[in-house]
């Protein structure tokens, strides 16, 4: 088996080198992205204080799991794999959602008064970041800023282990290198358009209707203060370029969501 990899590693090497090819690159199994995430994902929230009762932790449980539900009848090869899961973190001071490959995701309570349209409802809105961060998931962004990041030698070691090569200690040291990068993981410009559009799907699929996403995207440039933009944002496209391209998608996935309505 490990002669097996070394010819893995002289075929790929040679394609590592590009920076524009590597981008495009996956060298994780999509079957280790549950575990990848099962694994970091009580990493990342020990220190969190999380809600599990109340209006609020039920909105959000109900909104992703409609959007789950889209992603499973849109991406059903990806999204049927997956673990899904969402913690709502008490913290009001940080405006942030996020999804870990496998499908493990956190809502911060600071970005539920973003995604409130200001009649107290924030269910659409948040709808919008979280089939954005969905998308992220099943696409596999992360896997992919993944084996960017942490190099060649790191993900032949993990697909030794997915096979046996190795111990599961490897993939406790791959998760634990996920929590602790999670958050510097940057998944590029085009990605994070890709997953706007995925996201409006799922959203449309899932009966919300996409045109809140412009608005949402308008109070978030307010709430960031324009070019002062949360860490989580920052390698992402400016909100007149992402509004714009919203903009441009809506007569494809406004059908999506009327025939949602419709079949009602």
């Amino acid at each position: 088996m490990k002669t097996a990899f070394a010819a893995i590693a002289l075929a790929v090497a040679p394609v590592l080198t590009g920076c524009e090819t590597i981008s495009q690159i996956n060298l994780i199994s999509v079957s280790q992205d549950p575990v990848l995430g099962a694994e970091a994902y009580p990493q990342l929230l020990a220190e969190e204080q999380t809600i599990d009762s109340g209006a609020r932790y039920r909105t959000v449980v109900d909104m992703t799991e409609r959007l789950v539900t889209a992603a499973r009848q849109v991406d059903p090869e990806v999204a049927d794999l997956f673990e899904w899961e969402v913690t709502l973190v008490r913290r009001d001071d940080v405006i942030n959602a996020w999804c870990l490959p496998g499908g493990k995701m956190a809502v911060y309570t600071g970005i539920l008064p973003v995604a409130d349209d200001g009649s107290g409802d924030f269910e659409t809105g948040l709808a919008v970041v979280m089939g954005h961060e969905i998308a992220h998931a099943t696409l596999r962004h992360g896997t992919r800023a993944m084996t960017r990041q942490l190099g060649f030698s790191a993900i032949i070691a993990l697909i030794g282990a997915a096979v046996g090569d190795e111990d599961d200690a490897v993939l406790a040291g791959m998760a634990a290198q996920l929590a602790t990068s999670f958050a510097s993981l940057s998944f590029g410009r085009d990605a994070e358009l890709e997953a706007d559009r995925r996201g409006l799907i799922y959203m449309a699929t899932a009966g919300y209707d996409p045109r809140a996403a412009v608005a949402f995207w308008r109070r978030m440039e307010a709430a960031t203060g324009g070019s002062s933009q949360p860490e989580w944002l920052s390698t992402h496209p400016s909100n007149d370029n992402r509004i714009a391209q919203i903009q441009s998608l809506l007569p494809e996935v406004l059908p999506i969501y009327e025939q949602t309505l419709g079949s009602r």
